[in-house]
């Protein structure tokens, strides 16, 4: 099948497709069913110096990558390119220079992932690295063979109409609201009090601490495709969390342990190995050359 989707890739530049076509043209192309979740869960972390080390060495600040905003102190919940993140770049290897990241900010509540730890913050980072180094390997192809001008990047770069701005909104709400569409309708009242009795400087939600966000999707069959039909994520936190609550309950999204004893490391262990399908570094890489190109 890989084999197939790359050869459709040559030559396929087209006068535009329509929202309508895009469907067809994805499918065509191999890009799978799960396109839009897979490749928001991959990119939301990504910053400017993965970009470069991992897909493009010039990127530019402008790289059009959509990212959910670390600071979750901010409204703003998704930002329009991956940003700087600051590495130290007196540390040789991409991994040294991962790890300092997350320790410089391990005493910041509103950074990153609420309700992690700093080795779940640890591997988190590590996980998504594994995930665009494996990406990698497809760019390095898909470069040789796809056009920047064609109907499939047309299409996999209108981020507003794939569902891709979607499945960011929503990690970045189970990002800051850990449990939020787990059917818990008591937490969810109880993070609508704590947002409306927000002050400029809060410090965090009184979070059930069994709760926190499970970044390891197991991004595999259709349970996992929401419906965002009603949900305008234009909307504030507060006029969206009861909406995301009701409507967007998946049972999924969540895990009770956090990576502190070996016995747990291996719910995470498991998590990280088997956390996206193989189709889904395809798709990233497709996704990533049509936008940096």
């Amino acid at each position: 099948m890989m084999f197939v989707a790359l050869v459709f890739l040559i030559g396929t530049v087209g006068a535009g497709s329509t929202s309508e076509e895009c469907p067809r043209i994805l499918d065509a192309a191999g890009i799978s069913k799960m396109f839009a979740p897979m490749v928001a869960h991959s990119i939301h972390s990504l910053t400017l110096e993965d970009i470069r080390y991992f897909f493009k060495e010039d990127a530019t600040e402008e790289n059009g990558v959509p990212t959910v905003n670390i600071d979750l102190m901010s409204d703003t919940r998704i930002l329009p390119n991956a940003p700087l993140a600051g590495y130290d770049e007196d540390f040789s290897t991409q991994s040294m220079k991962t790890f300092d990241l997350v320790m410089r900010n391990m005493n910041r509540t509103w950074w990153g992932i609420t309700n992690f730890n700093t080795l779940d913050k640890l591997t988190h980072a590590f996980h998504m690295a594994e995930v665009w180094d494996s990406a990698a390997e497809q760019y390095r192809l898909v470069k040789r063979l796809l056009d920047p001008e064609s109907d499939i990047c047309g299409c996999v770069t209108n981020v507003a109409e794939n569902d891709i701005l979607n499945y960011l909104n929503l990690m970045a709400f189970k990002i800051k609201y850990p449990g939020i569409t787990s059917g818990n309708k008591t937490l969810t009242d109880h993070y609508l009090e704590s947002r409306e009795r927000r002050s400029a400087d809060f410090d965090l939600y009184d979070i059930e601490s069994r709760y926190h966000m499970r970044y390891a999707l197991t991004l595999s069959g259709e349970g996992l495709q929401a419906d965002f039909d009603g949900i305008d994520f234009d909307l504030s936190d507060i006029e969206l969390l009861k909406d995301i609550a009701e409507k967007l309950v998946d049972d999924e999204g969540v895990v009770t342990v956090h990576a502190d004893s070996a016995e747990h490391w291996e719910v995470w262990r498991k998590m990280v190995k088997h956390g996206m399908e193989e189709s889904g570094y395809y798709d990233l890489a497709v996704f990533m050359f049509c936008m940096l190109n």
